[in-house]
């Protein structure tokens, strides 16, 4: 694939990200070699098929979980897993080393920001298909701020919102211009529902040829979490249910031997890669594997080391059993996506209508995505009229389908926020509590990296 750049660029997209984000004063105005003018219509369209942007987080993320242990953990806590995992207040132990999470997220957000500002003037392409790919671009950087404000904002209270501060809205691919100031997490909000509900109209109907690619029900889905997160429950209940109304509605089956292409899997609606744990092994704790029923075919599918068990599997030894990102089946690429799936639009439906009391509809949700992960001898439906032991089954579903894919951490803050959330520990490899996580914790909000903090000596710090 050729590399494109803009018109204005310097020797590096990381070099130009960095200066955006840290406000440097001049930049060199020359084209790298091997290198050519984002100019066509095609040219920004080959842009947003760029590997990085089929990428949306790093798996350090899912260090800051309670389903994640890490029995092999020194007592140094140098490398950013660790520091994730033990909630200190920097990923990183040195002040100018780049922090993963900021600088990936605003380095992506170059790429989308690109489109948004270029695109409607490339040639050689109609009106629509500029239009439609600015809204992609507008798709893309929405979901990148989704996931930002849940990092480092508080989580959303519509009493305090508007106070609370989150991440810097940057829009600008021009080096020269002034970093803005953090944004309020109401503002990141209402800049996500914005672009979403500007892009809607212009995007694509199908994407299945390529679920990297945007769609109007990639749109609704990004839609439906920020409502989710925001705990606006009928909102996200209603963009979910149009996220499969104008998508795929489909839940997988995964048996043995089955070869799933990640890039049209069809219960997926916008597929994203998670970084480096695309390829990387996780240790479950093993609260996770017990509360596990042990003829889940998740389990089975996607946990390395039962063979070693007698069956009904029983765990007792950390670190004996790890989590297999991309699955135990022969031949697949059944890798976690880190976008938006079938799955998670049935499960936000059904937290919706355990949360208003509509029992029925939740356990009918439940039963779609349930019924695809047990053989049909071992399937029991659940079913109650209690709605809060429903909404905690639909809260266990989101741990056991989503464990690996960040969003356990965001749902982790939001349920604390409510007084969902007991205190979260975390111990070495003899057992000793080495950190603990109360549900006021300042932790559930990530400060500024350092690095950033020192060209912005006047922002103000997470606690």
């Amino acid at each position: 694939m050729k590399q494109y750049i803009l018109k204005k660029s310097i020797s590096g997209i990381l070099a130009v990200v960095l200066c955006v984000i840290v406000s440097c004063d001049d930049y060199l105005g020359i084209e790298p070699k091997g290198q050519r003018l984002l100019e066509s219509t095609e040219d920004y369209n080959l842009w947003l098929d760029s590997e990085r942007l089929h990428e949306s987080a790093i798996y350090e993320l899912n260090y800051f979980s309670d389903v994640t242990d890490l029995p092999t953990i020194d007592d140094l806590w140098e490398n950013v897993s660790e520091r994730a995992y033990t909630w200190q207040p920097q990923l990183t132990n040195e002040p100018l080393d780049s922090s993963p999470i900021w600088a990936y997220s605003y380095g992506n957000m170059y790429y989308y920001n690109a489109v948004i500002n270029e695109v409607l003037e490339s040639i050689g392409g109609t009106e629509n298909e500029r239009l439609s790919l600015r809204a992609e671009a507008l798709l893309g950087r929405s979901l990148i701020y989704l996931n930002l404000v849940n990092l480092y904002g508080k989580v959303y209270n519509e009493t305090t919102a508007s106070q609370d501060l989150s991440v810097p809205f940057v829009t600008s691919i021009d080096v020269t211009d002034e970093t803005p100031q953090r944004s309020t997490v109401q503002q990141i909000y209402n800049h996500i529902i914005s672009d979403l509900e500007e892009a809607i109209p212009n995007l694509p109907l199908d994407n299945s040829g390529n679920r990297f690619r945007g769609s109007v029900a990639a749109a609704y889905g990004v839609l439906a979490r920020a409502y989710l997160y925001m705990g606006k429950y009928d909102l996200a209940s209603q963009n979910a249910q149009l996220a499969l109304d104008n998508g795929p509605n489909e839940i997988l089956m995964k048996l043995p031997g089955q070869v799933i292409d990640y890039k049209t899997r069809p219960d997926i609606i916008l597929a994203r890669k998670g970084g480096g744990f695309y390829f990387s092994t996780i240790i479950p704790t093993l609260d996770l594997l017990q509360s596990f029923d042990v003829d889940d075919q998740r389990l089975k599918l996607n946990y390395k080391g039962l063979s070693s068990l007698p069956y009904p599997y029983t765990f007792t030894t950390r670190g004996q059993i790890t989590y297999e990102p991309h699955g135990l089946l022969s031949g697949a690429k059944d890798y976690p996506n880190w976008g938006i799936d079938v799955a998670e639009m049935n499960l936000i439906i059904a937290e919706a209508a355990a949360r208003s009391g509509d029992t029925s509809t939740a356990c009918d949700q439940l039963d779609l995505l349930r019924s695809k992960r047990f053989l049909a001898a071992d399937y029991v439906r659940f079913d109650s009229t209690d709605p809060e032991e429903v909404l905690e089954k639909v809260l266990q579903e989101r741990i056991f389908e989503f464990p690996f894919v960040g969003l356990r951490w965001y749902d982790m803050r939001r349920l604390a926020a409510e007084g969902r959330m007991s205190t979260v520990y975390r111990y070495d490899g003899l057992g000793n509590i080495i950190a603990t996580l109360e549900p006021d914790n300042d932790r559930y909000t990530l400060q500024i990296p350092m690095q950033i903090m020192s060209y912005n000596d006047d922002w103000e710090q997470n606690p």
